[in-house]
């Protein structure tokens, strides 16, 4: 699987000229102030990030689950074959 290299430090000017224009677009719709609608930003951040550790918590579980019946299965292999040389003897 490729995946592009993200940049997570760099904000183009572009970047935040649109993320002004669209502060501005909801304040403006709104009737809120530009402060009123970044704090209201903030909050919606804040509930993506805590969305995205339990997601990837529940997703961390899953795998981690995944890879224990892997090991399992794995052990019973290993078992199988030495019960069947053992048996061989």
């Amino acid at each position: 699987m490729h995946q592009d290299n993200r940049n997570y430090r760099h904000v183009s000017t572009a970047d935040l000229k649109s993320f002004i224009e669209d502060m501005q677009a909801v304040a403006s719709v709104t009737g809120l102030t530009i402060d009123q609608v970044l704090k209201a930003r903030e909050i919606c951040e804040s509930e993506r990030k805590n969305t995205l550790y339990v997601t990837n918590g529940d997703i961390h579980d899953e795998q981690m689950a995944g890879i224990g019946e892997l090991l399992e299965k794995i052990s019973y292999a290993i078992q199988a074959i030495a019960d069947s040389n053992q048996s061989e003897s």
